[in-house]
């Protein structure tokens, strides 16, 4: 008996050099259409979300020695800290904005080596399905959102995607344990960068426990134990209390985004680009259907049944979480996509005649769906950088902001490091972790005691620049009243430099 979790189909492989460049293909797909939606949008060196800057100025942080939690607030598992740390002293000898860029590009990878991985899990099932998943993987839409930028979700995806190419059959004996530890300890790895992570590693390991029994099942929850230990523990035993505050009661304590059921049912199946369409409630029911029927065609398959549990505890923890961004249903990509690869395996297998019809289908729906949602699909808005930091890199003393791309895009991040001004990586996320504002749910507009860190964190420097609530709601009136009575140095953009009161605590108004 195989000590493989996932059986091998019989069958003659083709050549190699054909499986490689079908693998090198798919992944290039992957990531022009990453890239490209991207360069459509902010660029690389634009202003695209909020989290990957935060991730990077983290990293920049313990490139200079700090740790999160200790030195500074970071409302997440450690794992993205040391995952963007050689990019991040990239930045050291280049320049924060060329790490950050090439961070970017990066994650583009991780998307690309994920589609490959879709493509590996699949091809001993195949060539149509395999190409059937992987070309799914390469366009779908949740699966784009979470890799454009340095997310956690790339990290985890490529993890679990690993895994599971690691299970394969490699005709090992069964006694050979090493694929599932190590397997598992690639989703630990997963958990100690999003702690969402957990939900997959406990559907791995139930699943386990059915196909391989409890005793191998143990193996395999010990390498996750074992991956995410080593990720986290450093860090947290330099701070555990404020770890634990900061990754597990802040995350619970957030107040839920109400975006409804079928809102976010809409965005998991990944028709959230086709609103335009139709309505919610229809693209709601769609996406019910379609999944139904990959479902009840992927039970008959073991990995389609371990596909379907990924999607029921990955669907689970995205429906009925507070939070909720289109980002996070990078979550369930993959286990879309391996319903998908399994549906296809599945119709191929049970009529060669019909095969043709299947090709067709397939080829039909990714090209469909591709023209459908991806030429809208752009991220971010471009950020003068350059010119900011010119007027930047002149002035002594600290840059204070509410958003970390401004220090990463002008170099003002490795200045303020190198000054030892104070560390705030992720001035929102505090919102979420005062008390006891942060209990009150309300939002940050009206969440008096953000609103005083906010105002104190800014006038703390030498040189201030709002960016993300420029226009963004979150500021009182109150707040806005006090920035807008500080000097105006400079208009780059539409962003204004301003110097708050000497002092350097500055009138709270």
């Amino acid at each position: 008996m195989s000590s493989s979790v996932l059986p091998e189909v019989a069958g003659s492989p083709p050549a190699r050099a054909a499986t490689w460049v079908w693998a090198l293909g798919l992944a290039l797909l992957a990531f022009a259409v990453r890239l490209e939606t991207v360069l459509r949008g902010g660029g690389l060196f634009g202003r695209i979300g909020y989290d990957g800057s935060v991730y990077y100025a983290a990293a920049a942080a313990l490139a200079h020695g700090l740790l999160p939690y200790r030195d500074f607030l970071l409302l997440y598992p450690p794992g993205i800290v040391p995952a963007l740390l050689p990019f991040a002293g990239l930045g050291r000898l280049l320049g924060d904005a060329n790490g950050f860029a090439a961070a970017r590009l990066a994650w583009f990878g991780l998307g690309a080596t994920s589609t490959a991985l879709v493509f590996a899990v699949f091809r001993p099932r195949g060539l149509l399905p395999a190409v059937a998943a992987a070309g799914c993987y390469a366009v779908f839409v949740p699966a784009v959102v979470s890799e454009h930028t340095t997310s956690l979700e790339a990290v985890g995806s490529v993890c679990l995607l690993g895994a599971l190419a690691l299970l394969r059959p490699a005709g090992a004996p069964q006694r050979a344990a090493a694929p599932l530890v190590a397997a598992e300890a690639l989703l630990g790895v997963a958990t100690g960068t999003k702690i969402w992570g957990a939900a997959v590693v406990l559907a791995v390991v139930a699943w386990s426990v059915a196909r391989v029994g409890p005793r191998r099942a143990g193996l395999v929850l010990a390498g996750a134990v074992g991956g995410a230990t080593v990720v986290c523990l450093p860090f947290f035993l330099a701070a555990p209390g404020a770890m634990w505050r900061m990754v597990v009661s802040d995350q619970l304590g957030r107040p839920r985004v109400d975006g409804g059921l079928a809102g976010r049912l809409v965005d998991l199946a990944g028709f959230s680009e086709l609103r335009g369409i139709t309505s919610t409630k229809a693209l709601a029911a769609a996406a019910a259907v379609l999944l139904a029927v990959l479902v009840v065609l992927a039970l008959r398959d073991p990995l389609g049944r371990l596909a379907c549990v990924l999607l029921a505890v990955t669907g689970a923890v995205l429906l009925l979480s507070p939070p909720w961004s289109v980002a996070y249903t990078g979550l369930a990509a993959p286990a879309v996509v391996l319903l998908v690869g399994s549906g296809v395996a599945r119709l191929a297998r049970r009529s060669v005649r019909g095969r043709p019809v299947v090709v067709a289908v397939v080829v039909a729906g990714l090209l469909a769906y591709g023209a459908a949602s991806l030429p809208g699909l752009t991220f971010g808005s471009r950020f003068p950088g350059r010119s900011l930091d010119r007027v930047l890199a002149a002035r002594p003393g600290c840059v204070t902001t509410d958003d970390p791309v401004l220090l990463i895009e002008t170099g003002a991040l490795g200045r303020n490091l190198d000054r030892r001004c104070p560390v705030v990586v992720d001035p929102g996320g505090y919102s979420y972790d005062l008390r006891p504002g942060a209990d009150h749910h309300t939002g940050r507009a009206e969440n008096a005691q953000w609103q005083d860190f906010l105002r104190s964190h800014l006038a703390a420097g030498s040189t201030a620049v709002v960016v993300r609530f420029r226009r963004q709601p979150g500021l009182s009136s109150r707040t806005r009243a006090t920035i807008a009575r500080w000097p105006v140095l400079a208009d780059v953009g539409g962003y204004l430099v301003r110097t708050p009161p000497s002092s350097g605590h500055g009138s709270t108004g």
